[in-house]
């Protein structure tokens, strides 16, 4: 995935004329108009990349070091938007994606994810996942937390005990489907104008231009027919997700 994104960012920046550079799924949607989304990404000359520091999970495996020390480790969503500088910063980079490469591995996936057993004991092993760790702890590394706004913009509900079907389960966040595509949950996303990160002790505030604004232009995880239902809804007149 980090490979992948180093590519298309590499291309990205033959075009000299490309400031920002937004990484979104397939699943997501727009919360507001492109004429708003716009304004508010260049609103700030920081990019927007959700990090923050990671002392629980065991995620880190201390062979990176002295490479990359423990005190650089971070954690974030994969959705970032960045500035052509560290567009060029992730591109250029020769020195912590090789060893992302070497150390850094998904666990097994747990027991109810999978229909056979494995073999020996995977306790010990490091849950790195590299798309969640990857530009944040680069930038970290590089001196260059002071020239992003720490948080996505692309909203994420991890909140299993809204649904506890065993599709919704695992490390994968909640799918919206089309009985979940309505008016109040688009208003309930974009009524989010804080964030608390627990292994900080932080919380962001969401600002555009210095004033209070939503913390969220996009949303996932929506799938075809939920988007469809929001976009059928908009068609004929109801409240649409940039109003």
């Amino acid at each position: 995935m980090i490979q992948a994104e180093r590519i298309l960012l590499e291309h990205a920046l033959m075009d000299p004329l490309n400031e920002r550079f937004v990484f979104l799924s397939d699943s997501c949607i727009p919360l507001y108009n492109f004429s708003y989304t716009y304004k508010y990404i260049f609103s700030t000359p920081t990019s927007f990349v959700d990090s923050f520091a990671d002392t629980k999970e065991g995620r880190y495996n201390p062979k990176m070091d002295p490479v990359i020390p423990v005190d650089n480790w971070r954690k974030g969503s994969q959705w970032v938007i960045l500035t052509r500088k560290h567009a060029q910063v992730v591109v250029k980079d020769r020195t912590v994606f090789p060893m992302f490469q070497q150390h850094c591995r998904r666990k097994s996936l747990p027991e109810f994810w999978r229909e056979k057993p494995i073999i020996g004991d995977t306790s010990k092993q490091h849950n790195c996942i590299t798309d969640e760790h990857y530009v944040q702890t680069l930038l970290a590394q590089e001196g260059l937390e002071g020239e992003i706004t720490r948080r996505s913009l692309t909203h994420t509900s991890w909140d299993l005990k809204v649904n506890r079907e065993w599709e919704r389960r695992g490390w994968h966040p909640l799918t919206y489907k089309y009985s979940d595509a309505t008016p109040e949950l688009i208003q309930s996303i974009k009524g989010i104008d804080n964030i608390y990160y627990e292994t900080e002790g932080r919380r962001e505030w969401c600002t555009s231009k210095g004033k209070p604004a939503p913390c969220f232009l996009f949303a996932r995880k929506f799938t075809k027919p939920a988007a469809l239902r929001l976009f059928n809804m908009s068609a004929k007149g109801l409240p649409r997700p940039d109003e």
